[in-house]
């Protein structure tokens, strides 16, 4: 059983839904969060309903704004306790396109379980950031949809950062734990967190928190030159202490991405379009001669090789020190040795 904490910009559902959010917004507007907990057993979920969890952060429409108030402290608490109780870092978990809300939170699950029982082992607090996929596969009509909820979801998770940045700024001292934040965002999670990183931005004024030990950018169906520019994702170092990119030149669900939905050049194919003009703090880590999978998509969970060197990276291991890396002077990136 894995415990995943998560929040959510989605539509709730009616209690007794098996997936308690929908494949929309919340009809109080697109910024509108919902937090709570999930214990995932397998393929079952029992989702926590407390109602306070699960009203608006910020009371919109409500009458009682201290129970609503209530709901997000106790969430922040809850897992700030965690961490210090378990000496466990924590890692937040965007997913990506074609995920409902359960399969979200399945696929936090799995991957919590894969970093624990993977060589070397490394238990984490999950916390899954779901956003409104559509979970169906019209590969046209719902990619499309996705990759615009993907870029209006970025106000909701920019919501969530910057309140986890104010939780973490007004912890007492002697409450303060060692323990670290990390990132992973697979797939389309990727555009979700670039129009996240605009908003904080905006909101910051060029003050950008540093919330993040680890970020994690895997399979990232975003522009190949994404690092360049400011309104993409050259700003996203500012928030974590290192970025580290995973690619995959095999990867199809890239290629199809790149070919047919009249993408430019993917970031999670062959990397950054220039390689040597990344932001120093980012890492590239080549994965193609250990990927694994039907579509070598979801190569983090389905290579065990994989997530051995994500468990490295999430521990702190110096980039050149990782075992099983081999360094290639001419692209500025490691590749996996198989």
């Amino acid at each position: 059983m894995v415990d995943v904490y998560f929040g959510t910009n989605r539509n709730p559902r009616p209690a007794d839904d098996a997936t308690y959010f929908g494949k929309n917004f919340s009809s109080m507007g697109l910024s509108d969060l919902r937090f709570g907990k999930a214990k995932v057993t397998n393929l079952q979920i029992e989702v926590a309903t407390h109602r306070e969890i699960l009203l608006p952060l910020d009371g919109l429409q409500q009458t009682d704004h201290r129970k609503s108030m209530l709901g997000s402290q106790a969430w922040f608490d809850g897992l700030h306790q965690l961490m210090c109780r378990s000496g466990r870092d924590t890692l937040v978990f965007i997913h990506g396109y074609n995920t409902s809300f359960k399969e979200a939170l399945q696929a936090a699950a799995t991957l919590a379980d894969k970093l624990q029982s993977a060589g070397g082992g490394l238990g984490v607090n999950m916390v899954c950031f779901s956003w409104p996929s559509d979970g169906t596969m019209r590969p046209w009509l719902d990619y499309a949809n996705d990759r615009r909820d993907a870029a209006a979801s970025g106000a909701a998770l920019a919501r969530a950062l910057l309140k986890t940045a104010h939780f973490l700024r007004n912890l007492p001292g002697k409450q303060a734990c060692r323990q670290n934040i990390h990132l992973i965002a697979h797939s389309m999670g990727n555009y979700v967190l670039r129009h996240a990183l605009q908003e904080i931005r905006g909101q910051s004024q060029g003050d950008m928190p540093r919330l993040f030990d680890q970020i994690c950018l895997i399979a990232a169906d975003e522009d190949d030159d994404a690092f360049e520019h400011n309104h993409k994702l050259k700003l996203l170092p500012q928030l974590g202490r290192r970025v580290n990119l995973y690619i995959n030149r095999n990867d199809r669900a890239m290629t199809i991405s790149d070919m047919t939905k009249g993408n430019p050049d993917r970031l999670g194919d062959d990397g950054p379009r220039m390689p040597f003009q990344v932001p120093g703090k980012v890492t590239q880590i080549d994965c193609t001669p250990v990927a694994r999978g039907a579509l070598e998509h979801n190569y983090f969970v389905d290579a065990a090789r994989v997530t051995a060197d994500i468990i490295y990276t999430l521990d702190g291991t110096d980039p050149a020190l990782i075992p099983g890396r081999t360094f290639l002077a001419d692209r500025n990136r490691f590749i996996l040795n198989d």
